[in-house]
This record gives C-alpha cells, structure tokens and sequence, in this order.
C-alpha cells in the first residue's frame, strides 16, 4: 500500500527568530529610499550584518539583500507605497541610514574581540544624487588613503550630514553604512 507524501512542518518564519533585533532604519536606493525596519543578530552590529549577512533558525541569509519589515518606499517621483515588508539588492544600495537599534546590548562580551585604535577623519563623500559630510573612522596609524582599501562592501560613516536631505526630509543621522561600490569620491576637508 503506497502512502502519500510525508508532509514536514512549516519552518518558523524568519523573523520569529529569538536572535534577531530590529534596527529602524533609512536605506537610499537607485530606485527610491525605504524607511522601515532592517534586522541583525543580537552579537552583530547593523554594520556587520550588511557587510556578512546572518543566520536565523540555522540558515544564512542577508548576503546578497536587505530584509526589511513595515516598509515605506519614497520613490523619485514623490510618490509613496507601504509594504509589510521588502528584500532591497545590496548592490543597488547607497547607503544605510541607522535611526536606532543598530548595535548590540551593552552586556554583550568583548572577550576574544579584537579592539583596535580608531582616529575619526572629516571627509566628504559623494554618491550618485547626494553628498555626505561626517567621519570617516580609520586605524590610528592609517591616512585616509589606506584606508579606503576595504575588502567589506559598506563603509561606516558617522555624525553625517546628508545632502540634499532624503525623500522623507531626514537629513542628519549619528551612523551610516555607505556601499564602497557606489562612491564617485572621497575628499579630506582643506586645514
């Protein structure tokens, strides 16, 4: 006698995920800017989960797009759609704007991590449509040119200015992860 096929229990959702924190954030795209909620593990920073992706109930994801939940997309045409939620392709990215939640809790341990010595330097950054005023962070011992030569594909900025100010008006954020692949330029201000 031939029984039907075994049929396997649903896998939870993604994002029931006990690991995962919500990070608000602003993500500026070739097609439109999305406001809404991007996600990271509890140990990672937003920074790391761009630049690596993460792994929910055992499997990676994140790698090649962005997860985002209650989503608003401002497209170049002013208009606006809501979404529950959208996969936005890494490589169309600009930029990540964090508003809040992007770095792990504060017991999170130091033990085994490498803490090495950061001086910020104020740089210009510009990307196809806006130009970034804030800090870049490098090696103590690093001069800007060395440290552009990133294997990671988002570079972190912080205390920026954005300029002109992003579909939904913001304009300043404390962190944002800019795509290296999409900077025309980076300039040192004259002393």
């Amino acid at each position: 006698m031939s029984e039907g096929p075994v049929l396997e229990e649903p896998r939870a959702d993604w994002r029931s995920d006990p690991e995962l924190r919500q990070v608000e954030v602003v993500v500026c795209t070739t097609g439109g800017t999305f406001v809404g909620h991007a996600y990271r593990t509890s140990r990672l920073r937003l920074l790391d989960a761009l630049n690596k992706g993460f792994a929910v109930h055992g499997t990676l994801i994140a790698t090649d797009y962005i997860p985002m939940t209650e989503v608003q997309l401002y497209l170049p045409d002013g208009s606006q759609h809501g979404m529950a939620s959208a996969h936005i392709r890494k490589a169309s990215v600009f930029f990540v704007a964090e508003r809040k939640g992007g770095q792990p809790e504060g017991g999170t341990s130091k033990v085994g991590k490498v803490i090495v010595a950061k001086k910020p330097v104020d740089v210009t950054l510009c990307t196809l449509g806006h130009v970034l005023d804030g800090s870049l962070h490098s090696a103590a011992w690093a001069q800007l040119v060395t440290s552009l030569y990133h294997k990671e594909t988002f570079v972190p900025l912080t205390n920026v200015k954005i300029r002109p100010p992003l579909a939904n008006g913001e304009g300043q954020f404390e962190f944002v992860a800019v795509n290296n692949d999409k900077v025309i330029y980076v300039g040192e201000p004259k002393e």
